[in-house]
């Protein structure tokens, strides 16, 4: 699993080729929400552009802990074993597991966020996985098409849109 503390080390997963564009353009899309500096009226991710990135890690955000600003780090899920890691929040089942929560493998939920990354053109390539476990957030998960199956991603993001609809 690949792991990013802060938007810094996003871009530099990127810059080894160990992220794609389309990922770092979601990081960035959230980064410059908090910009202080951000003069742009970007509205959609994949509207970031090269030089929005370039502009972004002159900025101090850039370098801001996720943790301390979203309550959690991003993860990218490679292997099917990374998944395991994603847990939501089921009461009844932490109950019935000695107070372990459910995994994405294990039953579907719904989320605070799932839902599918838009791509510029094609089918999506990655979902993301939110749950808020403290008042800043938590921590987030993309997983690629791969994997989706045994994430059980259409269960989980026909749970967590079940749940916005109500």
């Amino acid at each position: 699993m690949i792991e990013m503390l802060s938007f810094s080390d996003a871009h530099q997963l990127y810059l080894q080729h160990k992220i794609s564009f389309r990922l770092l353009q979601d990081q960035a899309f959230i980064i410059l929400g908090i910009c202080q500096n951000n003069n742009t009226a970007i509205s959609n991710p994949l509207e970031i552009t090269q030089p929005d990135i370039d502009w972004l890690m002159q900025q101090p955000e850039a370098t801001f802990d996720y943790n301390q600003y979203f309550g959690g780090y991003v993860y990218i899920c490679e292997t099917e074993k990374d998944l395991l890691q994603i847990q939501g929040c089921d009461f009844d089942w932490a109950e019935k597991h000695f107070g372990i929560w459910p995994n994405v493998t294990e039953k579907a939920m719904s989320w605070d966020a799932c839902n599918y990354l838009e791509e510029a053109a094609g089918d999506a390539q990655w979902v993301i996985f939110l749950m808020c476990w403290n008042n800043a957030g938590g921590p987030s998960y993309y997983v690629p098409k791969h994997l989706w199956t045994q994430a059980r991603v259409t269960e989980h993001i026909a749970a967590t849109n079940k749940i916005l609809t109500l």
